[in-house]
């Protein structure tokens, strides 16, 4: 079962992100600065968190075989067959622009295989994204929520003990993080965030409304989280942006709250206009995670094209072939694969 409210919030968040990289800073229309507008790409990620938290919890809890191995293979196939098809396409274009094949960075891509990337705006990171693709520091994320989420579901039978432990954790790792601001203590930050997504989850399944009540203890411990943070940043010799660290650990767990807080706001409203802001972008959710993964090879100044003088037209150009290529990796080659998976997995 498709939730269309959640698909059109993931096709937005994926195009988004691509306009965010896309667009201009300064984008001026009678005096005023529409570029403002684009400038949340960080924002957008955590709403993908939220967004997967939800249906990882959803898929789980609907299906019958609960087993860790079909856990891992659905996820591993999920993950990696779509990103290894974009690496493979980030060396290819590296190698485009040399004469020969692209140094193909093997530890870096070991690493990223990982799922060990993050990005260089927090201390401590132990590998940059692969070919300079900066929106795969968030799968290094995704792939370890998934990873702790199993033991958590399978193990403690109670959601009221599954949030006591997560958000106890995650505030005792972000005070950790005060001190140690290493891969680790950041993970098991950020599953505050991503278990919200569970949390609303839980209520949903349980066929009750939600409300602020509700999910009242993830709430409390998101905002705990909030909080400590803002000692991180009141501890800070000094403070360069809002995006880079310690700000920005503060920015993406603050806007979770508010996004969630903002949500329950609109259902008492019944989503008035929801389906007229967001249902458009229902059409691009199930390619959205390729062209997550793939749009910064299809954006920015490009040499390919040079002999086409429009500016406009060599962007609207390079963003149909980004769709093209998302549409061919999630709706052929990934289906055709994983099929071929799926009877060597039951042979």
């Amino acid at each position: 079962m498709k939730l269309s409210k959640l698909e059109s919030l993931r096709g937005f968040a994926a195009i988004y992100v691509v306009l965010h990289h896309a667009l201009p800073r300064e984008i001026d229309v009678f005096g005023v600065n529409l570029g403002l507008l684009f400038r949340f790409g960080q924002e957008a990620v955590i709403l993908f968190f939220l967004l997967s938290g939800f249906v990882i919890n959803y898929s789980f809890q609907k299906g019958s075989n609960r087993s860790f191995s079909n856990y891992f293979y659905k996820r591993a196939m999920r993950i990696y067959i779509p990103l290894i098809l974009v690496m493979l396409l980030g060396w290819l274009i590296a190698s485009s622009r040399v004469d020969g094949w692209a140094n193909p960075q093997l530890i870096q891509l070991l690493l990223n295989l990982l799922m060990l990337q993050d990005i260089g705006f927090k201390p401590n990171v132990i590998v940059a994204p692969y070919m300079g693709n900066s929106p795969l520091w968030s799968l290094s994320y995704e792939w370890w929520f998934y990873m702790l989420y199993y033991p958590i579901q399978r193990y403690i039978v109670s959601t009221a003990l599954q949030q006591r432990l997560v958000y106890s954790v995650a505030v005792l790792a972000t005070l950790i993080y005060i001190i140690s601001p290493t891969f680790i203590p950041r993970i098991l930050m950020y599953l505050s965030i991503w278990w919200m997504g569970v949390a609303l989850s839980n209520v949903y399944l349980s066929n009750q409304r939600i409300s602020f009540r509700k999910i009242r203890f993830a709430l409390f411990g998101l905002a705990l989280v909030c909080i400590v943070n803002l000692l991180n940043i009141a501890l800070a010799p000094e403070i360069e942006s809002v995006g880079v660290h310690p700000l920005l650990e503060f920015r993406h767990h603050a806007f979770a709250l508010l996004v969630v807080s903002g949500a329950l706001v609109w259902q008492h409203f019944k989503w008035r206009y929801f389906d007229r802001l967001f249902r458009p972008f229902l059409i691009f959710a199930p390619m959205s995670y390729a062209i997550y993964i793939s749009h910064i090879y299809f954006i920015g100044p490009h040499d390919d094209l040079g002999f086409i003088e429009n500016s406009i037209f060599e962007t609207v150009i390079y963003l149909s072939l980004m769709l093209l290529f998302s549409y061919t990796v999630e709706r052929r080659i990934y289906p055709c694969l994983k099929q071929r998976f799926d009877r060597v997995k039951e042979s």
